[in-house]
């Protein structure tokens, strides 16, 4: 298994125990309880985060302060899919 596909399961789990919890890409790869070392670099991290975006898990929004943050999906919601600057 990849390091990517690694974090994504483990964020995966992570949102099933707290469904409430929202970080930034860089908050998630430092607090988080990810796979260390190689799935807890910020670019793994974002691909993983990129990926769960895209297939409608997690959600990202921006905000005033062009921060982007992550969290889950509500279900059976349809969320708009955006793009935090640089990605």
């Amino acid at each position: 298994m990849d390091a990517v596909t690694e974090v994504a399961q483990a964020l995966r789990r992570y949102l099933r125990l707290h469904p409430q919890a929202c970080d930034t890409a860089t908050g998630i790869a430092a607090w988080w309880p990810l796979p260390r070392p190689a799935g807890g670099t910020l670019q793994v991290v974002q691909q993983a985060l990129a990926a769960l975006v895209a297939s409608g898990e997690m959600q990202c929004t921006v905000g005033p302060d062009g921060q982007a943050v992550y969290r889950a999906a509500a279900p059976g919601q349809v969320h708009e899919q955006v793009e935090p600057e640089g990605s």
